[in-house]
């Protein structure tokens, strides 16, 4: 029985700058083999095993995928990475390739010459090019079928969305956000990237970036003396992350000032919430700000708001940015505490087990003026809420564009190998029927800003600025007043766990 997981990781931003595709595979290709626990798959399998999980793979993109690419396509991918693996030092230690320069160049000609013959147009075409290709492999760099076979599989993961992912840990129990007890290991630090590296989108609260008084806006341009302009962000998090108590050095730039800072790695408790405040006392205007849709996310919020509640709360600022989102269920719980009535969200798959209604349950309902606070970088789950906000007339979205992602991962235990296999099998759909994916939710109310500004949130917040205006001109309040007819109760009535 698949486990749904309807997240989107903090690592997993939109590129701010052109990448060279082949430079973005190289990437790809050096940073999985620099991880163990892909090294470690590769080297436990025989090329009899590594077939049964490429066939395994392709089986379920099949059977489950939301939109299949043809076996052409995957098939060229697969070569591909193969050509471009050949020259990648790690690919070549953990296969163990035995060959001069000269050799791999003729057998990269000779991948390519592959590719350029017939279309691949069904698994057994498919499996004939891999056969092919690992003829060469073996007769030409004296490299053994089961690294050609694993590419393979690669490329046809490749081919899919860049959702999708294979995960070679222990399966855990249901969809999470984080492994273990919601702790991470590391400096604390969420980011995005950026040309030179990567920029902090924020620190995390008792993390040990900060302690040291990194900021929104610092860039990351080195890490233990290693300039990291042009590596991929999950490169730069690679680096930056490592077991509890080492120490790492970053490389800082603040706008024109440098620093090195030290930091010591450490164990962070995460949580949903990093701001609850009244931003006006004299209008009881609150703030929340919700950094993920985790695991008691809806907890932690019933307590936010109980205790705005209690200060005198008469509009609330629900902030939103830079949430990269997180699980379904408190999606829809946490929608189902502002929205009275009507469609939250609704998922549609190849398979009837993947499409999905969910509606308000005009349970607990939390009858105030509200503004969501949104940008770029609110994805997913994020994306869910603000839709049903918006489309239910329920309050005003003040921002700017979010992501798009809207697509549902779905997890499946890999029988061939020792894993898990995180497969796009369904798209999101917002309450009136409008696809989100690749387009995201378009606010009410845009806040222009420029790349500089983005990236640092000076003293004055214009968005929370545009959001406080927004209640004290009554737009948001004029959507609560009309919605008539719509079961709430009142917050005096609300119950929370905790």
């Amino acid at each position: 029985m698949p486990q749904y997981d309807r997240d989107r990781y903090e690592t997993d931003f939109p590129n701010q700058y052109p990448v060279d595709p082949n430079q973005e595979l190289r990437n790809k290709i050096s940073q999985r083999y620099s991880s163990s626990s892909v090294v470690g798959t590769l080297q436990n399998l025989d090329p009899q095993r590594a077939y049964s999980f490429y066939l395994e793979v392709n089986r379920m993109i099949d059977s489950r995928h939301v939109q299949p690419p043809s076996y052409d396509v995957r098939t060229r991918k697969s070569l591909q990475n193969l050509i471009l693996a050949v020259e990648n030092q790690n690919f070549i230690n953990a296969n163990r390739v035995a060959a001069s320069p000269e050799q791999i160049r003729m057998a990269q000609q000779s991948w390519q010459q592959l590719m350029n013959q017939n279309p691949a147009r069904n698994a057994q075409d498919s499996v004939t090019v891999m056969r092919q290709a690992a003829d060469i492999a073996g007769s030409q760099l004296r490299m053994q079928a089961t690294g050609v076979i694993y590419e393979f599989a690669y490329g046809s993961l490749e081919a899919l969305d860049k959702h999708s992912r294979f995960e070679f840990t222990p399966s855990y129990s249901g969809p999470r956000v984080d492994a273990g007890d919601n702790s991470v290991v590391g400096v604390g630090v969420q980011l995005k990237t950026h040309r030179d590296g990567a920029v902090i989108l924020r620190t995390l609260n008792g993390g040990a970036a900060q302690k040291a008084g990194l900021q929104r806006g610092d860039v990351i341009v080195g890490v233990n003396q290693r300039n990291l302009a042009g590596l991929s962000l999950d490169e730069v998090a690679n680096l930056i992350t490592g077991p509890a108590g080492s120490s790492v050095a970053l490389d800082v730039r603040r706008e024109d000032r440098n620093a090195r800072v030290n930091l010591s790695r450490q164990a962070i408790q995460i949580t949903n919430i990093s701001e609850v405040k009244m931003v006006d006392s004299q209008q009881k205007i609150g703030l929340i700000r919700l950094e993920k849709f985790g695991e008691g996310a809806v907890q932690e919020l019933d307590r936010a708001l109980w205790s705005l509640h209690q200060q005198g709360m008469k509009s609330l600022v629900f902030d939103l940015r830079g949430n990269p989102g997180g699980l379904l269920t408190e999606a829809i719980a946490i929608s189902n505490r502002f929205v009275p009535s009507g469609k939250i969200v609704s998922t549609r798959g190849r398979n009837q087990s993947d499409n999905t209604i969910e509606t308000a349950t005009h349970d607990q309902t939390w009858k105030m003026p509200l503004v969501v606070l949104v940008d770029g970088d609110s994805a997913s789950a994020s994306e869910i809420f603000a839709a049903a906000v918006q489309e239910n007339r329920r309050g005003l979205i003040i921002g700017r564009k979010t992501y798009g992602k809207g697509t549902v991962q779905t997890h499946f235990p890999l029988q061939s190998v020792s894993g898990t296999f995180w497969l796009t099998t369904a798209k999101f759909y917002s309450p009136t029927g409008r696809e989100m994916a690749g387009v995201g939710v378009n606010p009410d109310v845009t806040v222009n800003m420029s790349e500089r500004e983005l990236e640092e949130v000076g003293p004055v917040d214009r968005d929370l600025k545009a959001g406080v205006s927004a209640i004290l001109s009554h737009r948001p309040g004029e959507l609560v007043n009309n919605m008539s007819g719509r079961q709430q109760t009142r917050p005096a009535q609300f119950q929370f766990s905790g």
